[in-house]
């Protein structure tokens, strides 16, 4: 049997919004963003780390 023309395949529909907004990917503010969150993170592990480093020479000093 052939496939006739005027069938519609639901598999690869042109006009499904959902599936180009999921194959789009990241947006550029998206990524920029994670980068930021990624940069504060690492600062503030640095800081801390840094704190705890003074404290704990503060303590042995004492």
């Amino acid at each position: 049997m052939a496939r006739k023309q005027d069938q519609y395949d639901w598999l690869d529909d042109p006009f499904d919004d959902k599936k180009k907004t999921l194959s789009k990917g990241m947006s550029t503010s998206s990524k920029v963003a994670v980068v930021i969150g990624c940069i504060v993170v690492i600062f503030i592990i640095f800081l801390l780390a840094v704190l705890v480093l003074a404290n704990s020479v503060a303590i042995i000093n004492a």
